[in-house]
């Protein structure tokens, strides 16, 4: 064969040698097209893994954000419920607060009304001690006046007690002459009853003489005695009478001053009385009101630590909290959406679509255009 091949003109040989040369030109091609091919098929294979990889840890990371997103969630609720549990809590001190700045209110204006009072109160105190020592000056003066008085009455009664002796000695003295007369007339009357018989002329004549005389000047010195004693008698009763009725008015007046004494008195002590329990009153409102205020000052400080507490945990715990995972998740989640859409939006080679496939979810797709390849490479071999 052979060498029939070789004893064979020329001619169709140099005719085959292009045909030759377009079949070695093809297989070279085709060759070179596998070649390329085959290097495609591993690239893609090699793409597919490493993109089968990142799709797994992207949905690793996905379940882990989604279940961070629903933990952020829930301490987000937590966090909702807490904000409104403060929240309530801040009204109620507000309304707590408001109420004891209320009533401090009405502290103050009651403590300005009893002030009020207390100072009008202390005024007519004042005006009533005032009005006591006058009360007691007329009262000094009145009983200076009743001591006067008294001396008076005193030195008017040492008076009558002097006339009443005089009247006494001069009742006495009369009774004494009385007596004389009458022993005189006794004796007259013996000496004249043992004279009868001898001298009744004598005596008679010398009776005559003598008795009436004398007679006459005894009556006229007891008539004026009498007169005497008689005004004597109506001077002291006029006297006695008129200190009487003096010393009855000075009674009167000392029992209208003692009267007056005693209402002052009572005033006085219900005046003491009324300005002790102001002063009570006035003590008693001033520690409510420290009270209140001390409250209040808890209060403030009380709102002011958790203020500073809440700003200071929030400042220490900013990287530990839930807003700031919130904030990172969502930041993750933004970006992995802009991801997907870049790279939906930039490919341009038909393989750099298989990771828009695969984060999109359609397997199924993949598989198939998977199969394309090796389907044409056996076509190809073939």
């Amino acid at each position: 064969m052979m060498s029939e091949t070789l004893d064979k003109p020329s001619l169709p040989a140099r005719e085959l040698d292009p045909l030759l040369k377009d079949l070695d030109e093809k297989k070279q091609s085709f060759r070179r097209n596998v070649v390329s091919l085959a290097a495609e098929l591993k690239d893609v294979r090699s793409r597919l893994a490493s993109q089968e990889e990142s799709f797994a840890r992207e949905t690793l990371s996905r379940r882990v954000a989604e279940t961070n997103a629903r933990r952020m969630e829930e301490e987000i609720f937590r966090l909702q419920k807490s904000l409104e549990e403060r929240d309530g809590q801040l009204q109620e001190s507000t309304s707590t607060a408001q109420q004891y700045l209320k009533e401090l209110d009405d502290l103050r204006l009651h403590l300005s009304t009893t002030q009020a009072t207390a100072d009008a109160s202390a005024a007519s105190a004042q005006s009533a001690q005032l009005q006591c020592l006058a009360l007691l000056k007329e009262l000094d003066v009145k009983n200076s006046s009743l001591k006067e008085h008294e001396g008076r009455v005193n030195r008017l009664g040492e008076q009558l007690d002097l006339l009443q002796k005089e009247l006494h000695a001069r009742e006495a003295s009369q009774k004494q002459l009385k007596d004389e007369v009458l022993r005189i007339e006794e004796e007259i009357m013996q000496a004249i009853t043992k004279a009868r018989a001898n001298k009744d002329s004598e005596l008679r004549k010398i009776l005559d003489e003598v008795s009436p005389k004398n007679f006459v000047k005894i009556n006229k010195h007891l008539n004026a005695k009498d007169q005497e004693i008689a005004k004597l008698q109506d001077e002291i009763r006029i006297m006695s009478a008129h200190w009487k009725l003096k010393t009855k008015e000075l009674e009167s007046q000392l029992e209208k001053h003692r009267r007056a004494d005693q209402e002052l008195k009572k005033r006085v002590l219900k005046l003491e009385f009324c300005l002790q329990e102001a002063r009570s009153q006035t003590r008693k409102l001033q520690r409510m009101g420290e009270r209140r205020d001390k409250a209040l000052k808890e209060l403030r400080d009380q709102l002011a630590t958790k203020q500073g507490e809440n700003a200071v945990n929030g400042k220490q715990n900013f990287w530990e909290s839930s807003g700031f995972k919130i904030v990172v998740s969502m930041s993750m989640l933004i970006l992995v959406v802009f991801a997907k859409r870049s790279q939906n939006y930039a490919f341009s080679h038909p393989e750099d679509c298989l990771l828009s496939i695969v984060e999109d979810g359609m397997v199924n797709q993949l598989l198939q255009w998977c199969k394309l390849p090796r389907q044409v490479t056996g076509r190809s071999f073939m």
